[in-house]
């Protein structure tokens, strides 16, 4: 009969994993990783660049209402601000659209949300800050509204967002001030209503965040240690060598297989086998650097990519892993039990007209080495050499 406090503590225990995992990464763009910004960078790009051509022509398509509506000189000067932002807006559009770094798109957004905000600080100036409740020159006094609502489509962070409502807010507030409203008991409701709305707005561009994450997590990450998966491991060390190479630096790749798996798995269950990979993979991530790559290549074996790491180097941070991985204690499930591992190591460095398809050839022959070697153990290969053991793994677990 299945414990209902058992179930009730996972369920606690998910949610408390999802929070850790996901707030850091609502909160601010600095939690997420290199890969994971060139992909909202883009997904940004698109968005902002749609944004500004839209608003851009629903803007200049109002001129004529202006020119028709406002007295004098009023309509053709703001027609003419009109124009000019819309050119801006254009503007905005063509250079983001050439753009490639979150850092570039998010000041696009930025300098786009300051432009809308100068055209409504410039046209309530032109219109001597109107208190009516009615006529063309009220829909000015909305604006704000307008300028908080498009930024629904934004998939962007909690920082980002507030950064961007606060140039409204200041915006608006200086308008009220200079219009002699800013604490009449309309403008008081309106705040409130602003201020629900802009709730709303943040909800939805954190909903579009959260499923952009889990979306790009499951195209990326392995499902059961949540590192890269193959494919993004491998997309990801093909851009690092070629960064490498172009700078004249080194590279290196390790490959870890943990010894004996099979006996793990039909000791203890494949239950237990998940909670060693999950265990391996964490402690593996909490030792590396920032730059490096690490990832599930298959199975039980796992690849680290180094950059700006050589031969000696690399071999140096074997050993050192090695000595880590022997301290480690992981638990399974099962009561207080907790199972200590080893792995083999093999280790290539890049050459001239080295590939990564190579590398990973020469450190899986050192991996054969190290197995044939009594495993718990790491072995270099350079290019050109010939390992006159077994060229098949052993059967054996």
């Amino acid at each position: 009969m299945t414990n209902p406090n058992k179930g009730m503590q996972d369920n606690q225990e998910q949610l408390f994993k999802t929070l850790k995992l996901y707030i850091p990464d609502l909160w601010s763009a600095k939690a997420h990783s290199a890969s994971f910004q060139n992909t909202r960078s883009g997904y940004l790009r698109d968005r902002i660049s749609m944004l500004a051509i839209v608003w851009g022509i629903l803007i200049v398509l109002w001129v004529p209402f202006d020119l028709i509506f406002l007295s004098g000189s009023l309509g053709v000067e703001i027609a003419i601000s009109r124009v000019a932002l819309t050119a801006y807006l254009f503007t905005i559009a063509k250079y983001n659209s050439r753009q490639t770094s979150l850092k570039k798109a998010q000041w696009c957004m930025t300098l786009m949300v300051i432009g809308l905000n100068l055209f409504y600080l410039y046209s309530m100036q032109v219109l001597d800050f109107p208190n009516g409740n009615s006529g063309i020159e009220y829909g000015y006094t909305l604006l704000p509204i307008l300028h908080v609502a498009i930024l629904t489509i934004l998939p962007v962070t909690i920082k980002e967002s507030l950064g961007l409502l606060f140039i409204t807010a200041v915006t608006q507030l200086f308008v009220e001030f200079q219009a002699d409203r800013l604490l009449t008991p309309e403008n008081l409701a309106d705040y409130w209503l602003q201020n629900v709305l802009a709730m709303m707005v943040i909800w939805s561009q954190l909903s579009k965040l959260y499923m952009l994450m889990r979306l790009y997590r499951q195209a990326t990450l392995d499902p059961l240690t949540g590192v890269y998966n193959r494919r993004m491991l491998l997309q990801l060390a093909n851009k690092s060598i070629s960064h490498c190479e172009n700078k004249g630096q080194p590279f290196s790749v390790l490959i870890f297989d943990i010894d004996k798996f099979k006996r793990i798995n039909d000791t203890w269950g494949h239950g237990a086998g998940d909670k060693v990979l999950r265990g391996f993979a964490d402690f593996m991530q909490s030792k590396i650097r920032k730059t490096d790559l690490f990832g599930r290549y298959g199975g039980e074996e796992f690849i680290l990519c180094l950059p700006r790491c050589n031969s000696d180097m690399a071999e140096k941070i074997a050993e050192r892993m090695l000595h880590y991985i022997r301290q480690l204690e992981l638990p399974i499930g099962y009561a207080d039990t907790k199972l200590q591992i080893t792995t083999c190591i093999g280790i290539s460095t890049y050459s001239s007209g080295d590939t990564l398809s190579s590398m990973i050839e020469r450190a899986d022959r050192a991996l054969y080495e190290c197995k044939d070697s009594g495993r718990d153990c790491s072995r270099f290969h350079p290019v050109g050499f010939q390992y006159h053991g077994n060229e098949r793994r052993k059967a054996i677990a």
